[in-house]
């Protein structure tokens, strides 16, 4: 599964709105939360709100999808 650049910083603001942006600081470091800051305000700004709208369900998609691609085989193999 490959990620755009706009669902990798879709992701992780969802990430850091359940999280909290003090974890995500203490996890990445005040400077790399600074830059991710900083990215994030130039996609806002360059995306349209219908983008953002698709944006975010396309990433949890893809997760799930992923997520079961590998699951699925392994299971399958199991019941042999």
């Amino acid at each position: 599964m490959e990620l755009t650049k706009e669902e990798k910083i879709v992701l992780i603001s969802m990430v850091t709105d359940c999280l909290g942006v003090e974890l995500l600081i203490k996890l990445c470091g005040e400077e790399t939360v600074s830059k991710l800051d900083t990215l994030s305000i130039d996609f806002v700004g360059n995306t349209t709100p219908n983008e953002m709208n698709e944006i975010g369900p396309s990433v949890v998609k893809k997760l799930v999808d992923s997520i079961l691609e590998d699951e699925l085989p392994t299971r399958l193999e199991g019941s042999n």
